[in-house]
């Protein structure tokens, strides 16, 4: 199995109400352990505020059964009152439901037992039955994202030595709880488990989110502030658990407030993918207010785009209406080359519509682009019609690229031919190789 994965989104709401029902659900052998660790948990535990940096309180839910790690105990407030735990017997029992019942149902609603019976002393233990159970999937990253919100430091160790996919959900999850403990960690990292860096910068970032926007943001906004280049990547980590907490509206209204720069365009672009996806019209006049804003046109790219795999036609014409600029060109290039995927005929009919403009050449070029996978002689004779030289090098190029993998003969014969500068010439007979 490959060591470590980055995870796109680790939200983890909380440990599930306990089924208080479901002794009568265990199998006859096992009916008198299970009712046992039936009655040994409490009908409600404690709940347990922790505080942010941002000053405000987040409930982190039923945690009466928990015992907080040493290492942690700095970063939030201890638990309160604790509540009797199953004995080794009864998780074991609780276990075989979790890991074995045919039922669905059962076995989430004993999965959620487990977790709520979860401390930093047993959770080697229950590790143990996960592995012996070849556990994966949810169940797999929701234990080790609450081993590390109750045992940070712990977990997030272990994980580092062992080859399981475990190390990105153990910092999620500490990071969720005990954010300052988990960036000191990060930045204190032994030389060793320097190379699982980024994995766990990511990570943290995600697990902060999930609690903590405001905290989240900061972190990635200093981060840009020193010059890491990979704040603008975090950031999308942080707008993707902002438009999956919140829903598409309020991400829209947060977008806005973030200071004007690269990470503000990185999360308008985030928003526009998921506001074009659900109502493309709604998004394209959100995003109307950032024309003329060079860290929009990416989300201004990104609303055409969208809205033209739906529908190209009202995307170009929308398009149109823009103010001149590098968004609305970066729009019509990629819109047109959706475009001319769907119906290249009627594609080509409203280019050879367009007067002889900027927003012409930026048409022809994203149609040329896409044309040239499946006809490179077409592209070109397209490509040859921009008017603006960068660009038509640029296309022409990429076209003979095209022509080249398919006819290598037929492109040595062209590229002699076709006006292109001696180093374009070089890079249409030496294409990039295809990724896999």
């Amino acid at each position: 199995m490959t060591r470590r994965s980055v995870i796109g989104h680790l939200c983890w709401a909380g440990f599930a109400a306990v089924a208080f029902g479901m002794g009568a659900m265990l199998d006859r052998d096992d009916a008198a352990g299970a009712q046992e660790a039936k009655n040994a948990v409490p009908k409600s535990g404690v709940s347990v505020d922790r505080v942010g940096s941002g000053g405000r309180a987040n409930s982190r839910g039923n945690l009466g059964t928990r015992k907080a790690s040493g290492s942690d105990s700095g970063s939030g407030p201890g638990v309160g009152q604790w509540a009797p735990l199953l004995t080794e017997e009864q998780i074991a029992a609780v276990a075989k439901e979790a890991f074995r019942n045919g039922n669905p149902l059962v076995r989430r609603r004993a999965f959620d037992r487990l977790l709520e019976n979860l401390t930093a002393d047993n959770a080697k233990d229950l590790l143990g039955h996960l592995k012996e159970n070849r556990v994966g999937g949810d169940q797999w990253r929701d234990f080790h994202y609450a081993w590390g919100t109750i045992d940070g430091k712990a977990a997030v160790e272990h994980a580092a030595k062992s080859e399981d996919r475990d190390l990105s959900y153990t910092m999620a999850g500490w990071a969720s709880t005990y954010p300052e403990a988990a960036i000191a960690h990060l930045n204190n990292l032994p030389e060793e488990d320097r190379r699982y860096y980024h994995h766990l910068q990511e990570a943290l970032v995600s697990g902060m989110a999930d609690s903590d926007t405001a905290r989240a943001t900061d972190y990635v906004l200093q981060l840009a502030n020193e010059g890491n280049d990979r704040a603008s990547h975090l950031f999308g980590v942080v707008t993707r658990e902002v438009v999956s907490s919140v829903g598409i509206d309020e991400a829209a209204q947060w977008s806005q407030s973030l200071p004007d720069g690269d990470l503000k365009g990185a999360a308008l672009d985030t928003v526009a993918h998921r506001f074009t996806n659900r109502d493309p019209e709604a998004a394209a006049q959100w995003v109307e207010q950032f024309v003329g804003q060079s860290f929009a046109d990416r989300a201004i790219e990104e609303v055409g785009d969208e809205w033209a795999e739906r529908d190209p036609a009202s995307a170009v014409n929308w398009l149109e209406t823009l103010a001149e600029g590098r968004g609305q060109n970066m729009g019509l290039h990629s819109a047109f080359g959706e475009w001319a995927q769907r119906d290249p005929v009627a594609a080509g009919e409203r280019i050879t519509a367009m007067p002889r403009s900027p927003q012409r050449d930026a048409a022809i070029s994203g149609f040329s682009r896409r044309v040239s996978y499946s006809d490179p002689g077409a592209a070109i004779e397209w490509a040859n019609s921009i008017a603006e030289e960068s660009s038509r090098v640029s296309a022409l190029t990429h076209a003979g690229q095209q022509l080249f993998r398919r006819d290598r003969s037929a492109a040595e014969a062209w590229v002699g031919s076709s006006g292109l500068p001696p180093e374009a010439q070089r890079a249409v007979l030496r294409p990039p190789e295809r990724r896999r």
